[in-house]
């Protein structure tokens, strides 16, 4: 009680629009019903007639059956998950990284893409590599695409990293500007992380503020812990990642706003701008009429994939996206008008993908 209580007092008492609940996969609850089903619908049913509430998850599981939806298309318990999957997928793309848990994407990560784009989550019940072959997921093909958060960067992601590195650090700009086309205007609600909209260059370091022997041990064990990756196995490499207790760390991770005078970052965010306003003007009005279940894919490289998605009313929405080096045969050619493209030297009769591209279609 005393925790959904506090739940229900951060969207009564502060009118909070909702509420994300982090790293869900680490309850360890044997009650019946679960904490966090009793959670989601004491919440859904408090404030049914009230208003929308906003109910998101981290959750390492890839567990379907909190992101359900009733008759009417609404969430019966949660509203969406971050959807790791789609950004370690990407992440290897754009760097080639397949160290730790970017194991389990290494193999085939066009196919993955595809998949993630199309039915929710890559891992499905397939056994993860990462995890000592046990399986992962549950079926989401039938969920909407709104079920899944889907995004680049986080916290997380760049803080989880020994040095703190953006994409932007690790990948081809053009690359990465095909990526955040891909993201940014898939049906897919998008995470954009701070300083993402103008490719912040500075660092976000793991931080904290602990003395004494907790300070030494998170230092410590930090290190050791980055030791499994290679290019840090040697204790001179250990020494660089930086102590998260010291404020030079805290400080060099606060962003450069002077940046933006710089015509690469405010170019950067005339780019973000371009397309948040292209979602909202296209994509949003259609998102509600996309039909769960039947988007399809074609894999046209290790790099590239051509991606559909159903409209209610026959319409149609399609991706062709290619975050290699080198063009890619299309197997067909796609319908509707043009949306958006950063191939700048696309041409109405596209017969390939070509490198570090995204472009979009809309047929309706």
């Amino acid at each position: 009680d005393y925790f959904i209580h506090n739940a229900l007092y951060w969207l009564e008492e502060y009118h909070f629009d909702g509420l994300r609940f982090d790293a869900v996969h680490a309850i360890a609850d044997d009650s019946r019903p679960h904490i966090l089903t009793e959670l989601a619908e004491t919440i859904r049913s408090k404030f049914a007639d009230q208003r929308q509430i906003h109910l998101v998850l981290e959750n390492d599981d890839n567990a379907a059956h909190y992101l359900r939806r009733d008759a009417h298309g609404g969430p019966c318990r949660y509203t969406a998950q971050w959807n790791d999957d789609i950004h370690h997928i990407l992440h290897v793309l754009l760097t080639g990284e397949t160290d730790g848990y970017y194991s389990d994407y290494g193999d085939d990560p066009a196919q993955r893409l595809g998949r993630c784009l199309a039915e929710g989550y890559a891992y499905q019940g397939e056994a993860s590599a990462f995890r000592d072959s046990a399986s992962r997921g549950e079926p989401s093909r039938d969920l909407p695409p709104t079920c899944f958060i889907s995004f680049l960067q986080n916290h997380d992601q760049i803080g989880n990293r020994a040095l703190g590195e953006r994409i932007v650090s690790l990948s081809n700009p053009a690359a990465v500007r095909a990526a955040m086309a891909i993201l940014l205007l898939a049906p897919c609600p998008p995470l954009l992380f701070m300083g993402e909209e103008f490719a912040a260059q500075t660092p976000f370091l793991f931080f904290c503020d602990f003395t004494s022997e907790l300070a030494d041990q998170v230092k410590n064990g930090r290190r050791a812990e980055f030791a499994r990756f290679e290019q840090f196995r040697s204790p001179e490499a250990q020494a660089r990642i930086p102590d998260p207790n010291d404020l030079l760390t805290f400080l060099a991770s606060k962003l450069d706003w002077v940046s933006l005078e710089q015509q690469s970052h405010r170019e950067w965010l005339r780019f973000y701008r371009q397309l948040l306003i292209c979602r909202r003007e296209k994509i949003v009005p259609q998102i509600e009429g996309i039909v769960p279940g039947v988007a399809t894919y074609d894999v046209l490289g290790p790099s590239a994939v051509h991606m559909r998605w159903r409209l209610a009313k026959g319409g149609s929405f399609e991706l062709v996206a290619n975050l290699g080096q080198n063009s890619m045969v299309l197997r067909k050619k796609p319908d509707g008008q043009l949306l958006y493209t950063t191939d700048t030297n696309y041409t109405p009769s596209l017969e390939q993908a070509r490198p570090f591209s995204a472009t979009w279609f809309l047929k309706t």
